[in-house]
């Protein structure tokens, strides 16, 4: 065993043996699945900010940027924060008061329709399900690398480390576990900044020298390089500006995000929780993302892109300063994980089964450990691609709930079968236009990107119904 993954071993028993001390307080249903309500600032914005910090950061995030969509990728960062602030304002507020204990529960209150819970309960699943295989995809990648051992020991390894913690700890262990592993990777990342900036020559230097090479010269342009996105600059700009709105609609309704609202112990932790994981995620995207483009100056050629965070801490950081770099990401990975894993369970037993009290307990847990068993199947038999994985979970969010979610706060004509249609028809739009560049192994034009068509989609579809079947009662 080498001193890597003897790191990353400690750190997955230490966050087990946290779960398994926080298991003891929970009492029921309430604490279980929104930590009683009582969750403080910190604790919303730590896990917020583990719940987005993944290893699709670390390592989808810095590929992109290291292959030279450094400008297009940071566009999309900052549009994105913005989601935090605003959807703790105009959406986060009302769906505290909803005292409801998941996020499809509170569309099913709003339009009093249960086959709107439904759907809204299995398109949660299926994005959660969606982002927890990259995520456990990414962690076995991190682990296969460092460690040279098999990818399915790998996987398999860091599947029972955050079924576990979840399945013991629910809703309360994972804000707190969350929080100390927010913790560990900002720290892990500054000093990778730090370290690796000087072991570069300097910050500014490798600036200079990357503006000076010709072959590097693109890497911090106005419109990137050409070819990991698109073929133009002005392509890879639209692409950022139509993903930075994707992604804010993400950070303001993705059921990730908002059901810590459904947790905080009033509506002012919640706005004062928003700048904090605003910010927090922006500079935490900035660090990693910069730092991918300067390694581009020192990362041997032919190196995976996905791996280059993974090759500076074992190659240009004292080995204890490696550790924690790597031990960061891991971290990254689990409370992501232990998130959309939570939520899994969540949806099943209270949203599908409808169940209560200690059966609804009961209930998650059995879901959490059979969609955990699923995801493994999975990805056992499927390469891993993590970034682009990570991107269909992020446009399915948007596409289906986004614009439904609005409109539920602010629109008194949408109709449920308005909600209903508009969530159904967004998803499947999106879906059926990714299914189809897929199978066609085409690029659509960045102006049919399947999840702005979706978006629109849901808007149209949504207006159209509700005007046909608008009644006052609805």
């Amino acid at each position: 065993m080498n001193v890597y993954l003897f790191g990353m071993c400690i750190a997955m028993l230490l966050y087990v043996a946290i779960g398994a001390v926080i298991s003891h307080s929970v009492k029921d249903a309430n604490d279980f699945y929104v930590a009683g309500r009582r969750a403080p600032v910190l604790l919303i914005a730590g896990s917020i900010i583990a719940s987005y910090t993944s290893t699709g950061m670390f390592m989808g995030d810095a590929a992109q940027c290291y292959e030279g969509a450094f400008s297009p990728v940071i566009i999309f960062a900052g549009m994105q924060s913005a989601g935090y602030i605003i959807g703790a304002i105009f959406f986060g507020r009302y769906v505290r008061r909803s005292k409801a204990l998941t996020l499809p529960e509170f569309f099913g209150k709003r339009f009093c329709s249960r086959s709107m819970r439904i759907l809204a309960a299995v398109t949660a699943i299926m994005m959660m399900t969606v982002y927890l295989l990259s995520v456990m995809q990414g962690i076995g990648t991190l682990m296969t690398v460092v460690t040279g051992a098999d990818y399915r020991l790998c996987i398999t390894l860091a599947l029972v480390t955050f079924t576990i913690l979840t399945v013991t700890s629910g809703s309360r262990g994972v804000l707190i576990t969350d929080t100390v592993m927010a913790g560990v990777f900002t720290f892990a990342m500054v000093v990778s900044l730090i370290v690796i900036g000087k072991n570069s020559g300097g910050w500014m230097d490798a600036i200079r020298t990357i503006g000076e090479t010709p072959s590097l010269s693109g890497l911090l342009s106005w419109g990137g390089t050409p070819g990991p996105l698109y073929d133009t600059g002005v392509e890879n700009i639209v692409w950022g500006l139509t993903y930075g709105i994707v992604w804010m609609s993400v950070c303001m309704i993705g059921p990730w995000q908002s059901s810590r609202y459904l947790m905080a112990k009033n509506e002012h932790a919640i706005i004062r929780s928003a700048p904090i994981s605003a910010i927090g995620v922006f500079v935490m995207e900035l660090m990693v993302d910069f730092t991918a483009v300067v390694l581009r100056l020192s990362v041997p050629a032919g190196t995976d892109s996905s791996h280059v965070m993974i090759w500076a801490a074992m190659n240009m950081m004292p080995t204890i300063l490696g550790v924690i770099l790597l031990t960061g990401v891991l971290s990254a990975g689990i409370s992501s994980a232990t998130t959309f894993l939570h939520l899994i369970g969540s949806s099943v037993a209270n949203d599908m089964a409808v169940s209560e009290g200690k059966n609804s307990i009961r209930i998650g847990r059995v879901a959490m450990v059979g969609i955990s068993l699923l995801v493994l199947a999975y990805a056992l038999i499927n390469p891993p691609s993590v970034f682009w994985i990570m991107f269909l979970g992020g446009s399915m969010a948007a596409c289906s709930w986004m614009p439904v979610a609005l409109g539920s706060i602010f629109s008194k004509r949408l109709t449920k079968a308005g909600a209903f249609c508009g969530m159904l028809f967004g998803m499947l739009t999106c879906f059926a236009l990714k299914l189809y560049a897929t199978l066609a192994g085409i690029t659509l034009p960045v102006y049919l990107d399947p999840s702005l068509v979706g978006i629109v989609c849901n808007v149209l579809v949504m207006t159209l119904v509700s005007c046909l079947l608008y009644t006052s009662d609805a």
